[in-house]
């Protein structure tokens, strides 16, 4: 997570496709240098922000060599405000890349033939994050009130605002570029922000605060989508590649939820000139919890998607007036694969 916190965090989740819908289709046809070559097992895997603990698994797995240990050189690539993960998927860049279902839904509809493949997170973080002396704790208590949200994000609050039966005329929607000083300074009420980011941000400030989780009421678009191409998971090669790549990741994943503290640490090991600090990423990975597992999880593996999330986030994109989706989008066939023996990778 970037270290500034007036930076828009939309990205963080892949957003809503702007940035990755910049020339997909002419990208299609460069050379994939991410993908397997003759030249020996090395991949790209394409992050969705920069670096943290927020990766916190992923860099676990590279740490204890369970990528090699599956014949995988993996490279890291950072994301960030002017990454568009899904282009770099695309042209090739990477084989895989942590996205957002509807930034994928929109990519597909601007050229792209992208298929999600598993979820790190089983409930998206977007929340209201209100002061504890003034909590708003479900959406009715949004009626009158000042929200601070950055412009890109309020489709996705009008939509919350509709499945909870509440107007945009109800709420004023207040512009912020992902600033908590709004917040703290009393000119808004709430803040959309992400569950693990400015709450944790502003508890380490010893200002605390109440989130309410959108997932909680109905809005939960699928997030830290794992996103490959179609063509890939048809080459017997190349989804060999993502098959190993996602095992990997799910047993790193496996280890963080063991010791999220250890991922901490190892976090300001690998990028020490990131801007991090300890105590923050040691509460960001404990937090990071409560939305990257859950009872579907347990049951079936880490990265797990059901049928049922599938319709969710179809109906969802009709409120967000993202056309052309449709079940094709997902792919359960790696996870099958990886999860044959029971939840453990």
């Amino acid at each position: 997570m970037a270290p500034s916190l007036s930076l828009s965090r939309r990205a963080m989740i892949g957003g809503l496709g702007a940035l990755a819908g910049a020339g997909l289709v002419g990208c299609a046809r460069e050379q994939p240098s991410g993908m397997p070559t003759d030249d020996g097992d090395d991949v790209t895997f394409q992050l969705s922000w920069t670096h943290s603990v927020q990766f916190g698994g992923t860099y676990l797995a590279q740490d204890h060599g369970l990528f090699d240990d599956l014949g995988l050189t993996v490279s890291l690539a950072a994301g960030g405000p002017n990454v568009a993960g899904d282009a770099n998927t695309v042209s090739g860049a990477a084989l895989m890349n942590i996205s957002a279902a509807d930034g994928v839904a929109r990519s597909n509809a601007e050229g792209a033939d992208l298929v999600i493949i598993g979820a790190q997170y089983q409930k998206f973080p977007g929340t209201i994050l209100s002061l504890a002396d003034a909590p708003l704790v479900r959406p009715e208590d949004l009626l009158g009130q000042q929200i601070g949200v950055a412009g890109t994000d309020t489709p996705a609050l009008d939509a919350f605002l509709t499945i909870n039966g509440l107007a945009r005329d109800d709420v004023q929607f207040v512009p912020s570029q992902y600033d908590p000083a709004v917040l703290t300074a009393g000119q808004v009420q709430g803040l959309f922000c992400f569950y693990n980011d400015l709450p944790v941000a502003l508890a380490a400030q010893g200002i605390e605060g109440h989130s309410m989780l959108l997932a909680d009421f109905g809005y939960n678009p699928m997030s830290q989508t794992y996103t490959v191409l179609r063509s890939s998971l048809e080459d017997a090669r190349r989804r060999d590649q993502i098959l190993r790549l996602f095992r990997g990741d799910a047993r790193g994943w496996q280890l963080y939820r063991d010791d999220p503290r250890a991922a901490a640490a190892l976090t300001l090991e690998m990028y020490p000139d990131a801007g991090l600090d300890l105590p923050t990423q040691e509460e960001q990975a404990r937090v990071q919890l409560d939305i990257m597992y859950s009872d579907v999880t347990d049951e079936f593996g880490f990265g797990w998607f059901t049928d049922e999330q599938v319709q969710q986030n179809l109906r969802l994109y009709d409120l967000l007036s993202i056309e052309g989706a449709n079940e094709a989008l997902w792919d359960r066939s790696i996870l099958d694969e990886v999860y044959r023996d029971g939840p453990t990778a």
